[in-house]
C-alpha cells in the first residue's frame, strides 16, 4: 500500500500524473493520511475524482464516490476527532474484465467520552433506516447511512486498536 501524507505534498502537484504513477494495471492501493480538519476535504475529493476518472468510472459513479468519501470524512471530523489527530482514507481497487471492485475506508480517532464503537454504529444504522429513511425526500439531512446505503453494495464498521472507528464501503462498478 502506498501511504501518502497529504501535508507533505507540494501545492502545485499534478494529481493526474501522481495517481497515474501509482496505478498498477488499473488497480490502486493507497492510503491518504491527513489532519482531522475540514480544510482537507477538498484535497481528498480531488484525489477521489482523479482516481475514479483514471479507472474509467461513469460520471454518475465518480460523483457518487466523491459524495460518499466526503460524507465519510465529514463524519470522522464532525464527531470529535481533534484536528491535530490524523485520519486515514484508504482506497483499494481490483479489476476484472468488466468491472472494478472498489473498497474505501476512513479510519478516525474518536477521542471523546461518548465515542461510538462498531456495534453502536450498526445499531444506529438499523434504527435510523427503520425509523424514517424510507420516507425521507429532502436532499438535506441525509447523513451517513442514507447516502452510503443507497449508493454502495456494502457498508460496515470496525473498531480500531486506538479507540477509533473504521467505516468501510464496497462497491462493484460495471464498466
Amino acid at each position: 500500500m502506498n501511504s501518502i501524507n497529504i501535508h507533505t505534498l507540494p501545492e502545485d502537484l499534478n494529481k493526474e500524473d501522481f495517481i497515474s504513477n501509482l496505478l498498477n494495471n488499473k488497480e490502486i492501493d493507497i492510503e491518504f493520511i491527513y489532519n482531522s480538519d475540514f480544510k482537507n476535504a477538498k484535497i481528498l475529493r480531488d484525489f477521489v475524482e482523479v482516481i475514479c476518472n483514471k479507472l474509467g468510472f461513469p460520471h454518475k459513479d465518480v460523483s457518487r464516490f466523491i459524495l460518499i468519501v466526503d460524507e465519510l470524512n465529514n463524519n470522522a471530523i464532525e464527531y470529535w476527532t481533534q484536528e491535530w489527530y490524523n485520519n486515514k482514507l484508504r482506497i483499494r481497487t481490483r479489476w476484472d474484465d468488466k468491472a472494478v471492485d472498489i473498497n474505501i475506508e476512513v479510519e478516525d480517532f474518536w477521542n471523546w467520552e461518548k465515542h461510538k464503537k462498531a456495534l453502536d454504529m450498526e445499531t444506529m444504522r438499523a434504527h435510523q433506516l427503520k425509523l424514517w429513511y424510507g420516507n425521507h425526500e429532502s436532499i438535506r439531512w441525509r447523513g451517513l447511512f442514507m447516502i452510503t446505503v443507497k449508493s454502495v453494495d456494502r457498508l460496515y464498521f470496525k473498531d480500531t486498536e486506538n479507540w477509533g472507528l473504521i467505516v468501510w464501503i464496497k462497491k462493484k462498478v460495471e464498466l
